[in-house]
C-alpha cells in the first residue's frame, strides 16, 4: 500500500504544480484527464485497503489540496473582441 500511496501523491503533485515538471502553468487537458483517472483508480484501491470510506478519503484529500499553496488558479482567456 505504501507504494500505491507514493504514486497517488506523485500524481497529485504533477496535477497541482505542473510547472515544476516542465509542463508550463497548465498541463495539456488530455494529460490532466489521464492523470486524474489514474489517481481516482488508486484512490479507490487505497480506500478498499483502508478502513476509510471512499467519501471520507476524498474529503481528506480535498482538505489537503486546499492547504496546498501551489494549487493553480483557473486561467481566464483574454477578451479578444475589438
Amino acid at each position: 500500500m505504501n507504494k500505491i500511496m507514493q504514486v497517488y501523491k506523485g500524481l497529485g503533485q504533477v496535477l497541482n504544480s505542473p510547472q515544476s515538471f516542465g509542463l508550463g502553468e497548465r498541463a495539456p487537458k488530455p494529460l490532466i484527464e489521464a492523470l486524474t483517472g489514474m489517481r481516482q483508480c488508486l484512490r479507490e484501491e487505497l480506500a478498499e485497503d483502508s478502513e476509510m470510506s471512499a467519501d471520507d478519503w476524498l474529503s481528506s484529500e480535498l482538505s489537503q489540496d486546499a492547504d496546498n499553496p501551489e494549487t493553480p488558479k483557473a486561467e481566464v482567456a483574454p477578451d479578444r473582441r475589438h
